[in-house]
């Protein structure tokens, strides 16, 4: 918790100037992207919260990659596009992944300024132009947009992924006011301008972290921008999330293996916010693996431990009684919230485990949407 604290003493010594929109008269066009797969149960609501935002319309351009829809999202789609000429539909006959369908739909792209989103996420009426905004007038080559979670139904681990999100958010938010960067961006809602976006390769599962990496390798400025409000359901259900994570935990080490070298120097700079922020959080679930062996070991020559071996036992159970709190709807929050974080490192352990067996996993089935 040290690299928090220190980014909001840091960040709490620097203005944070409301954007001034009239600065711009004449908005750039934009183009709006993103893949879907079976998404019939979001799609009209993102579709309207694009159609309905503040940008103009006349440069706005929206650009849908279908990877083999076999639902209604491609029917409902095309009736968008029928109504509104700026809305353009690629259709897949078979499976891609997410990661093909972009780096095939940014070679489609005729706009400078491009804005990259989920199908679940959906935009406040100024979220593009505040996105826009920060590249025109900040000079910003990525900004990152201010995802907020919410669940309808407020069940299982919602508390503990808002309060997550809403953390990671003002950590990234404080870095981008003090250093003029933040460590990764949000696939769900970030902009670039295309001559930064950088096609990802295959196996990176994680392509919005390759992308920031890649633009802060070329010392590009990532901004962090809390008026791009957007809103994007939470996974309710344990399991489901933790299948998520895992998926998260292998393409992070993929990219930290790859960028490597950003991490030096690792006291300054962005390599201290690298290793602060994201390379020490992906080797706690070790740590708690270390620290348990040797207070196992230490029991031999000191009983006191076997009570601390007790209790790390119990901690690595724990989310065993949250799944079950989670069936029977009952909240304990500091339980809820324990089991919660030694599952997810759990997560993050088999990601790694993954990684080094060099998996070669690149495409995934969305999980239920919870709208």
């Amino acid at each position: 918790m040290v690299f928090p604290w220190l980014m909001k003493t840091r960040a709490s010594k620097i203005a944070h100037l409301k954007n001034n929109y009239s600065k711009i008269t004449d908005w750039p066009p934009v183009t709006v992207v993103f893949s879907v797969f079976n998404e019939e149960k979001v799609i009209v609501r993102k579709l309207e919260s694009i159609i309905h935002s503040d940008y103009p319309k006349d440069k706005l351009h929206v650009l849908v990659g279908s990877d083999n829809s076999t639902d209604t999202t491609n029917t409902v789609i095309e009736e968008y596009a029928a109504k509104y000429p700026f809305i353009t539909l690629i259709k897949k006959t078979n499976r891609n992944g997410k990661l093909k369908i972009i780096n095939e739909l940014i070679d489609l792209t005729t706009t400078e300024h491009l804005v990259f989103t989920d199908a679940n996420v959906f935009f406040e009426l100024n979220t593009i132009k505040a996105l826009v905004y920060n590249l025109v007038e900040k000079q910003a080559q990525l900004v990152c947009g201010n995802i907020h979670k919410f669940s309808p139904k407020n069940e299982g681990i919602s508390d503990q992924e808002i309060f997550y999100m809403n953390f990671e958010n003002q950590l990234k938010h404080n870095e981008s006011l003090h250093y003029g960067f933040c460590v990764g961006v949000e696939g769900g809602c970030y902009a670039i301008k295309k001559q930064n976006f950088v096609k990802v390769p295959d196996g990176f599962l994680m392509d919005d972290f390759f992308i920031t990496l890649d633009v802060i390798s070329k010392k590009g400025k990532v901004l962090f921008e809390p008026e791009a409000l957007c809103y994007e359901d939470v996974n309710d259900a344990p399991m489901i999330e933790f299948k998520r994570k895992i998926r998260i935990s292998l393409g992070n080490f993929r990219n930290l293996k790859y960028y490597k070298y950003l991490l030096f120097p690792i006291n300054k700079g962005f390599g201290f916010a690298f290793f602060s922020h994201k390379v020490l959080r992906w080797f706690t679930p070790f740590a708690i693996v270390f620290s348990l062996v040797c207070s196992l070991i230490l029991t031999v020559y000191y009983p006191f431990f076997k009570w601390i071996s007790l209790t790390y036992i119990l901690l690595i159970l724990l989310p065993v009684l949250t799944i079950l709190l989670e069936k029977i709807k009952l909240k304990i929050p500091f339980v809820n919230a324990l089991g919660h974080f030694i599952l997810m490192n759990f997560a993050l352990l088999l990601g790694y485990f993954k990684f080094i067996s060099a998996s070669h996993e690149s495409a995934w089935e969305p999980p239920k949407r919870n709208v």
